[in-house]
């Protein structure tokens, strides 16, 4: 039987095998504790450094978004300048032109800034060469007319949807509301093209570290450029950059890298450890006191090493911050550099543009600044000029009449005494050739920490208000006398009626010869004087019934001639030199009869001695800006009427008044003061003007301007027709009674049969008996209860057809205006006369 060992033999072998499964044993433990401890060393470094990474990212997108967003809002208020200025009437075509191009020179992620009225019809654009094409439209695409509707509604600034614009780009579109209190006067757009706005963010990305891209609201890519190389999808970042209805969202991605040198260090040394720990399992003799010596060797290698890789991690997270706060020191500076330039340019901008002058002084009373208006309203060349200068000894040093003014009186040295505002509204300055001109001016302290350091002077040229204001006075004198004469002329025509025909009544009942005849003539005269003074009245109130119709001024004149001749002494030769092909006008030639012997007479007695009086016609054409003609004269055709003498002539103060009514320079009891008023109420009541030249010694010349008549075939001879015979039936409608006599004694003896109404009731009822027959009504225009007019209306709704003839010897602008004589209607003016009464009726009963 085999032996058995010996139990410590067996103990030891037990114990050799343990410890050489040991030696085998412990080196594989210790080799897998290292794979842990090596796994677990990249993986922290690898871990840290992915949040390296992270928030570097996230630094570098919150610095971009933020540059992105300030480019936006600057946008936003640069446009919401605009529409305050278009709310105020301060920016018009020219000045939006200039400023928008500039400003969309300076911001290229612009594309345009376009003007939307009200009607959402684009009526501006800037820069105007390259949209030309856009002009006029209506803004119909989809998102624009939502985001230009709901800022109308809102108020405020609105972002559109990305889209593509008409320019054939991606962009978005920042809609400004304009309103002129509650007023909506339409919409500034500006609109952004993306891939412009990426390139403005571009130059902040690190090369080769960075990937930008603009996306909408769905994740489509709206602007970006090629990658450089593949993109770490793990690593990017999405800040939106306008409001979430619009969605524009920045999207920054990160590029793939490979591992960093220090990770690769560390996977070399593991694999020398694990090398090495394979050796040493191959070379299991060599004693556990130096392989435990290299383990802890290496334990504290790689715990160093954890450190140094600790340290360098805070130092780079160290140096990132200071590169963010540096690069937010950077943008903060040059934001307030650029809206110190900003409002500096603003501030000029505002002073250049206003339409009033504006200059500063300082304590002493020298300019310090002055905006356009001021050195153009001074005559100056440019604003150095005026700075530094004392502007009281440059602008303010007279009177008007030339005095010397002190600067204790000048009130804007008032106000720096004083330290408050004051206002002169009628004083003169003085330009730099001398001459002075009116203003009215306010002047208010500059305060600087409760102390005045100066004083801000604004003034404006008032030389055409004072023009209008005079021109307002004479007119409302003018007005008032007119209404005068309209008042007397309509009792005093009613009363000359009455004397006409009495006296005509009462020639018809003599026999030749008798001796009263003589009187009733003078009586007769005397009232058509009287008619005649009475016209002149109406005429120059412009309240006169006329009866224009085409007329050839040349014919006219040429038969005036024989009366002209007869009103001037022998000694003063008539010459007349007709313009051949003269146009047309549209006046009633009774008119051109007064105004030729108005002149005529005037001229007479301003050449005692003799001399010649000349008539010129010729056709004038006016354009453009014709205030330099007459403040009345207006662009088109006119004719026009010269009349000239060679006689004493008239100086300038006389020329200012000679067309009030009453203003003679005739001595007392040779002239009414009228004929030069008739003539300008003539010429103004047939919608012309006149220009009068003159100067003592030299003779007057009067240029009266008609305007053409716009039919040039209207001008021809009427046919002649017999008149038919007087016979007939006429109803009288007159409230007057002694008119009505009168009326009814003239058309009995013209041989109608009269039938008498004292009103208009009394009218309607004696038509309402259609049995009864009436040839023709006569009635007058105002009588009490109702018009002439209302009263014809209420007659011919039973009898349409009947012919009506008005009278009135007061037409005012109440009746004018209400249509009582309207196209179609006859009208006859008092005072009446039998001929003239005859041949009206014999013409309204001819249906002429």
């Amino acid at each position: 039987m085999p032996q058995r060992a010996p139990d410590s033999e067996r103990s030891g072998v037990s114990q050799s095998k343990s410890r050489s499964l040991g030696l085998w044993l412990s080196p594989l433990l210790m080799l897998g504790a290292l794979l842990l401890v090596f796994a677990l060393i990249v993986w922290f470094v690898e871990g840290n450094d992915q949040k390296s990474k992270q928030s570097d990212l996230s630094a570098r997108a919150k610095t971009i978004s933020g540059t992105a967003q300030l480019t936006l809002e600057g946008n936003e208020s640069y446009l919401t300048l605009l529409a305050l200025e278009r709310a105020t009437g301060k920016l018009n075509q020219s000045l939006f032109q200039q400023r928008a191009s500039r400003y969309i020179h300076e911001h290229p992620e612009m594309i345009n800034i376009t003007w939307v009225d009200a009607d959402l019809y684009i009526r501006d654009v800037s820069p105007l060469a390259q949209n030309q094409q856009i002009l006029g439209l209506h803004v119909d695409l989809p998102e624009p007319k939502r985001a230009s509707r709901l800022a109308k509604d809102l108020r405020l600034p609105v972002y559109t949807r990305p889209f593509q614009a008409i320019q054939g780009v991606t962009s978005f579109e920042i809609w400004v509301p304009v309103y002129r209190d509650d007023t909506f006067l339409g919409l500034f757009a500006g609109v952004y093209s993306c891939d412009k706005l990426l390139q403005q963010l571009i130059w902040q990305v690190r090369p080769r570290s960075y990937h930008l891209s603009l996306v909408d609201g769905r994740g489509s890519i709206l602007a970006s450029y090629p990658a450089e190389k593949d993109l770490d999808q793990n690593l990017f970042k999405e800040i939106r950059i306008t409001p979430e209805d619009s969605g524009v969202t920045l999207r920054i991605d990160r590029y793939e890298t490979g591992s960093e040198w220090r990770l690769v260090i560390l996977k070399l040394l593991s694999l020398v450890l694990v090398v090495g720990l394979g050796y040493a399992l191959w070379n299991l003799k060599r004693e556990m006191d130096e392989r435990r010596r290299v383990e802890e060797a290496l334990k504290e290698q790689a715990k160093t090493l954890e450190q140094e890789v600790r340290e360098r991690k805070a130092a780079q997270e160290h140096l990132q911050d200071q590169a963010v706060l540096l690069e937010e020191q950077i943008d903060e500076r040059w934001q307030a550099e650029e809206a110190l330039r900003a409002s500096e340019e603003r501030l000029r901008l505002l002073l250049d543009s206003t339409g009033e002058a504006i200059y500063g002084i300082d304590l002493d009373g020298n300019c310090t600044f002055c905006n356009r208006a001021c050195v153009r309203m001074l005559g100056g060349d440019s604003p150095d000029q005026y700075l530094g200068q004392n502007m009281h000894d440059i602008i303010h040093h007279s009177y008007p009449d030339g005095t010397p003014m002190p600067r204790s009186s000048c009130m804007v040295h008032q106000t720096l005494q004083e330290e408050q505002g004051s206002h002169v509204n009628d004083e003169v300055f003085w330009r730099a050739d001398g001459s002075s001109f009116p203003v009215e001016y306010w002047s208010h302290p500059q305060v600087k920490e409760g102390k005045v350091i100066g004083a801000v002077v604004a003034f404006i040229d008032i030389s055409d208000r004072k023009r209008l204001e005079e021109q307002y006075r004479q007119s409302q004198k003018m007005e008032s006398v007119g209404r005068l004469a309209g008042g007397v002329a309509h009792d005093f025509n009613n009363m000359l009626s009455v004397i006409v025909g009495a006296a005509e009544l009462g020639k018809r009942k003599l026999e030749e010869g008798e001796p009263i005849e003589p009187y009733l003539e003078v009586i007769t005269n005397a009232a058509k004087r009287s008619s005649d003074i009475t016209r002149q009245l109406l005429a120059f109130s412009r309240k006169e019934v006329i009866s224009p119709r085409p007329v050839d001024l040349n014919q006219l004149i040429r038969e005036s001639n024989k009366i002209l001749a007869r009103l001037i002494s022998e000694d003063v030769e008539l010459v007349f030199r007709p313009d051949q092909g003269l146009w047309a006008v549209s006046i009633d030639p009774s008119q051109v009869d007064q105004i030729l012997m108005n002149l005529a007479v005037n001229a007479r007695d301003a050449m005692p001695n003799g001399g010649r009086l000349t008539i010129e016609t010729r056709n004038l054409q006016l354009s453009g800006d014709c205030s330099h003609v007459h403040p009345d004269a207006h662009q088109g055709d006119y004719v026009q009427l010269s009349v000239s003498d060679t006689g004493e002539g008239m100086d300038r103060s006389t020329i200012e008044h000679i067309f009030e009514p009453f203003f003679t320079t005739k001595e007392l009891g040779k002239g009414t003061g009228l004929g030069l008023a008739t003539v300008y109420g003539i010429v103004k009541q047939n919608k012309g003007f006149i220009n009068v030249y003159s100067e003592p010694g030299h003779g007057s010349v009067f240029r009266i301007h008609l305007p053409r008549l716009a039919d040039p075939n209207a001008l021809g001879a009427a046919p002649e027709s017999s008149a038919p015979s007087l016979s007939g039936t006429v109803l009288l409608v007159e409230d007057e009674e002694m008119l009505l006599w009168l009326a009814t004694q003239l058309l009995e003896e013209l041989g109608f049969s009269v039938i008498q109404a004292q009103g208009p009731r009394e009218a309607i009822a004696i038509c309402e008996d259609l049995g009864r027959n009436i040839d023709l009504i006569l009635t007058d225009v105002v009588m009490p209860e109702m018009n002439g007019r209302e009263m014809v209306e209420k007659i011919r709704e039973k009898r349409p057809e009947q012919k009506v003839l008005f009278m009135s010897g007061y037409t005012s602008d109440h009746v004018v205006q209400r249509g009582i004589l309207e196209q179609g209607m006859q009208y006859i003016p008092k005072p009446l006369d039998m001929r003239s009464l005859g041949e009206k009726i014999a013409e309204v009963l001819a249906g002429k």
